[in-house]
């Protein structure tokens, strides 16, 4: 009678165990589709355009909806001689078709990169002209069912170098910007209104004091959310991000509960679009 019982009670278990990763596995493919998208609407000729002396806010809403750029971006390229063209290609690409692939990337955690006919990942897009202190945002990655993303800032623009919290079980490490170009979705985002003094602050702050930190997922719950930086244990991908801005007096986390997260950022008030890939230009993360 007691191994009868036994045996049911692991039935039971294994059951259990069974449904949560069945359940898990469907969460995962309901999110997939979701993590990236094609403009759904048509592509326009967008020369006449760019053949102004200026701009109307109109026009800079019809050039972010084509190219992905916002004013920020669109301005500085106008600088350039060949900056015309190179608006018309961020078009092209941003209207572009991609294969995308997902993967695994830690025990619980996958992500999705543009891939080419052989399955490997490639450079899908180009960035726009970025400086010191902007902060970088994708969709691609997702755990359990949840599509949490990630999040870097870039601490030194000349060098192409962000500062970002990998992964669960690394510490904080200086990455090459060009890994974000194989990402399906991005986001670029800068502070409204600010200097490029103070942004080129924020960055430093964030080399000299959140490199080699320990990840923490629970960073504001079971360790305060904003300490002073010598009491800064540990630090997740979108906290590392929302950190130097705080410390600078810039509440970048939408939602201000404890834990901050990359869709907080993203629909910050308090930062500009300069560039999106992969995003509907409506509404970058609703």
């Amino acid at each position: 009678m007691i191994k009868k019982i036994k045996h049911k009670k692991l039935i039971a278990v294994v059951s259990a165990i069974l449904i949560i990763i069945a359940a898990i596995a469907i969460l995962e493919e309901v999110i997939e589709p979701s993590g990236y998208i094609r403009p759904d609407y048509q592509k326009e000729d967008i020369s006449i355009i760019l053949e102004k002396e200026t701009f109307t806010e109109e026009d800079y809403k019809q050039l972010f909806y084509q190219t992905g750029l916002g004013k920020t971006a669109v301005d500085e390229l106008m600088k350039k001689s060949d900056g015309k063209s190179e608006i018309i290609k961020f078009q092209e690409i941003f209207f572009r078709d991609n294969e995308v692939l997902c993967e695994p990337i830690g025990i619980i955690t996958s992500q999705e990169s543009i891939v080419n006919d052989e399955g490997k990942p490639m450079y899908g897009f180009n960035f726009a002209p970025y400086e010191n202190g902007y902060v970088l945002i994708t969709k691609a990655t997702h755990s359990l069912g949840w599509r949490h993303g990630h999040a870097a800032i870039i601490t030194d623009a000349e060098r192409g170098e962000t500062l970002e919290a990998v992964i669960l079980g690394t510490n904080t490490m200086f990455q090459n910007i060009n890994k974000w170009r194989v990402y399906p979705s991005f986001m670029m985002l800068k502070l409204k209104d600010t200097s490029q003094e103070t942004l080129d602050e924020i960055a430093k702050f964030a080399k000299n004091n959140l490199n080699d930190v320990p990840y923490g997922l629970f960073v504001g719950l079971l360790s305060s959310k904003n300490p002073v930086p010598e009491k800064l244990k540990s630090t997740q991908c979108s906290h590392l991000v929302w950190y130097p801005f705080m410390q600078n007096g810039y509440d970048v986390d939408y939602d201000g509960s404890w834990l901050v997260t990359p869709k907080d950022i993203a629909n910050s008030d308090l930062f500009e679009v300069v560039q999106i890939y992969g995003v509907d230009p409506e509404e970058i993360w609703p």
